[in-house]
């Protein structure tokens, strides 16, 4: 089982583990429409919603990786349904990763 934390950082949704476990910590991640904790497992077919400061993010887990994955795998392991920006400055997680 992976971690939530881990597997939003594994997949690049955010550039470390800490920033995502505070993420989650402030109750801007869902997993099946349930507020996350950082501890909670990961399965294939779950549905997860991010809020960043800048986007929300909803999509499918298609993949489970333990460890982090090349940019080029990315969609392979997480299915963005939506990806909406939240303010006027769009960034894009792949940037220095």
């Amino acid at each position: 089982m992976v971690r939530l934390d881990a597997y939003l950082k594994n997949v690049g949704l955010f550039k470390s583990r800490s920033q995502a476990k505070r993420c989650i910590d402030d109750g801007r991640a869902c997993v099946q429409d349930r507020i996350a904790r950082g501890s909670q497992g990961v399965h294939i077919g779950d549905r997860l919603r991010i809020e960043t400061d800048t986007q929300l993010i909803e999509g499918e887990v298609l993949d489970v990786p333990v460890r982090p994955v090349a940019r080029a795998r990315r969609s392979d392991c997480f299915r963005i349904d939506r990806n909406e920006p939240m303010a006027a400055e769009i960034l894009s997680f792949d940037d220095d990763a």
